[in-house]
């Protein structure tokens, strides 16, 4: 049975060397952060369906790391950000997680336009002083949502600091999230190197992996962390590496994954 399917392109829409010109430039401006105008599923985004045991699992990478889930009819959203799309034209969320509270992670506008009255949502302990919506889940904590089992996990730096010797995500203060969709488990690494608590995390079949340096992975890390992982699908959100490199060391260290490179 095929676990991925996507719906635009019968390859993978992320292999940008296949695509012509006019095309790529449209790919471009959408992944690289540029507004535009109005939002749909089809016309817009590209939109990958997993098959689960209790329905599809329909996957949209906006930009960033702001990505939407769509499973029965539910909607849940990550790190939500305004001026990646017109989120006003988006449906309303059912739940949304907030890996950490840096800018480029937490934005109230977008969590306040795609709120609706019970929309559940889920901050890492870094974001308490900032906003004062939703729950807090710390590290190592879980809830259930509508038969969607979501775990914090921790996410944090050791190695790469800022000048001061003070890590850019420290331990404890951000979450990577494990949520789990009838017999399928999605893991979104959220910013944060190679950590020894990923030893000990369960397998996902699909893995949302942040490469940014100086801030999370870099090459070494990241491959390490997917060698230990497995999974069958690799979302890989890259920047300021070198990303055939890391591609080539990823698909030799595990052969079958289905690896995209949506921006």
């Amino acid at each position: 049975m095929t676990l991925f399917k996507n719906k635009i392109f019968k390859k993978s829409y992320y292999s940008v060397s296949r695509i012509k010109k006019p095309i790529v430039i449209i790919l471009m401006v959408i992944f690289t952060g540029i507004t535009f105008s109005s939002y749909s599923t089809n016309q817009y985004l590209p939109t990958d369906t997993v098959k689960t045991s209790k329905g599809n699992l329909e996957i949209q990478v906006i930009g960033h790391c702001f990505f939407h889930f769509r499973f029965n009819k539910i909607n849940i959203y990550v790190d939500p950000l305004s001026n990646l799309a017109d989120i006003s034209q988006m449906p309303k969320a059912d739940i949304i997680l907030i890996t950490h509270n840096h800018r480029d992670h937490l934005n109230i506008n977008a969590i306040t336009t795609l709120s609706k009255p019970d929309t559940k949502i889920f901050i890492s302990k870094s974001c308490i002083s900032k906003i004062n919506l939703g729950q807090v889940l710390k590290n190592n904590t879980q809830v259930t949502i509508d038969d969607i089992y979501i775990k914090a996990v921790p996410a944090y730096n050791t190695v790469h600091l800022r000048p001061d010797n003070i890590p850019f995500h420290p331990k404890g203060a951000g979450n990577g999230y494990f949520m789990v969709f009838g017999d399928k488990t999605v893991y979104i690494s959220g910013d944060t190197e190679y950590i020894d608590e990923m030893r000990f995390f369960m397998k996902p079949d699909v893995v949302f992996m942040t490469v940014m340096m100086p801030f999370t992975m870099d090459e070494d890390m990241c491959i390490k962390s997917i060698k230990k992982l497995t999974p069958k699908i690799l979302y890989l959100l890259s920047y300021n590496i070198d990303k055939e490199s890391l591609k080539a060391g990823i698909l030799e260290a595990l052969p079958k994954v289905s690896l995209r490179v949506p921006y």
